[in-house]
């Protein structure tokens, strides 16, 4: 079977981290027999490659070449903020989507469309002209970009005219069928490779109990609040350090604030970890915790992968209950649920996890096996093969 893949994000190398959970699922396809061919927006250096297997061809949206913006770094609906000639970026990255998908994907036997809007239009012209079913899977990200220009009827339009439709979680599911979209949604998490992200062995050599949270620095993922929290923290457990793994527009106004709070000593950001380097992180982590938030245009977590990784790791985790995650985190089984920008509350759930230790270890098992039951790419996988074999 020949499979098709239009998205916005995808990774130009193994450590790459956007749109990582596209290429891992397309991954573990290609290892049951199929073919994938991916079409994606240039981000930064290679046109045509192959990762893994998967025949990856981007295409060029703007001229002259080195002012695309639009797609890569912390993403389109973030990139968009930067000013007017992003948003002039939109119309030129559809022409070429559609030009560009109809060229190379016309001999497929299936599209799986990621991020409906801006990638649906492809797909759609593909089923028109060459009778290719298309299957959409929606995050959530597009939905909110879509109410924030007005689109939503475009999006239903999509996502309707899709053979099978797919949401990453439960609120994501929730928020499509509020717009109005097909009520036949089914609802397939992102995975975590059990097989690479899992306990090892990692000695330390200091006494502290070591915090980790991974993710983009922009406004939804709420770091903000973890380091003020952390101030409160260090009030009462002076060997508590807190490491914040990523890259983004955020990261001045982070830094700044570890400043001013005088947290410098206690407070670390990371950029630019390799997958083993990420592993290794946290292996010799006590605590994972993603403070994510409903950020000021409306957009949240669709479901939160960081945290996957993290539980199959052995890593007892707090998350905001906001999105997705609450799909993830069954509240005092699997980790601790707190309420979004409450600094307080994360203190009080951080506190908690270092003083009992009894429960620390009880969430931490629960945890990994909650992952390997649910959220393998193994199973996954398998669920969307079935997809793309009904749909054929």
């Amino acid at each position: 079977m020949k499979i098709g893949v239009i998205t916005s994000a995808y990774p130009e190398y193994e450590d790459d981290p956007h749109g990582i959970f596209v290429h891992r699922l397309m991954r573990e396809i290609r290892k049951r027999g199929h073919e994938v061919y991916v079409i994606a927006p240039f981000a930064g250096e290679k046109t045509q490659y192959t990762l893994e297997g998967i025949d990856v061809k981007r295409f060029n949206y703007f001229y002259p070449k080195r002012y695309q913006r639009l797609a890569g770094r912390a993403g389109m609906i973030d990139n968009v903020k930067e000013g007017f000639w992003v948003k002039l970026q939109i119309l030129p990255f559809l022409f070429f989507n559609i030009l560009y998908s109809l060229r190379k994907l016309r001999k497929m036997d299936v599209i799986h469309v990621q991020w409906p809007i801006p990638n649906g239009l492809g797909a759609l012209f593909l089923k028109k002209i060459y009778r290719i079913p298309y299957m959409s899977t929606i995050y959530g990200e597009e939905i909110y970009l879509s109410k924030l220009y007005h689109m939503i009827p475009i999006l239903r339009w999509l996502v309707n005219n899709s053979s099978k439709i797919v949401t990453i979680s439960t609120a994501t599911r929730n928020t499509c069928l509020e717009a109005g979209m097909d009520k036949n949604l089914e609802i397939i998490p992102f995975g975590v490779d059990t097989d690479f992200f899992r306990p090892i062995d990692n000695p330390r050599t200091d006494e502290f109990f070591q915090i980790l949270s991974v993710g983009y620095l922009i406004e939804r993922k709420g770091h903000e609040y973890l380091i003020r929290a952390m101030k409160e923290v260090l009030k009462k457990q002076d060997n508590v350090r807190l490491k914040i793994v990523g890259s983004g527009p955020f990261k001045t106004k982070l830094k700044n604030l570890i400043k001013e709070l005088d947290l410098e000593e206690a407070v670390e950001i990371i950029e630019n970890v390799s997958d083993e380097e990420l592993l290794n992180l946290y292996t010799s982590s006590d605590l994972f915790v993603l403070p994510s938030i409903i950020d000021s245009q409306g957009n949240t977590e669709g479901l939160g992968l960081v945290l996957l990784e993290a539980m199959a790791c052995g890593l007892p985790v707090i998350g905001s209950n906001v999105g997705g995650i609450t799909d993830i985190i069954v509240d005092g089984e699997t980790g601790l649920l707190v309420q979004e920008k409450n600094v307080l509350e994360i203190y009080s759930s951080i506190n908690k996890m270092i003083e009992d230790d009894d429960q620390r270890q009880q969430i931490r098992k629960n945890g990994q096996l909650r992952v390997k039951e649910q959220f393998s790419w193994e199973k996954i996988a398998r669920n969307y093969q079935n997809i793309y074999l009904n749909l054929i």
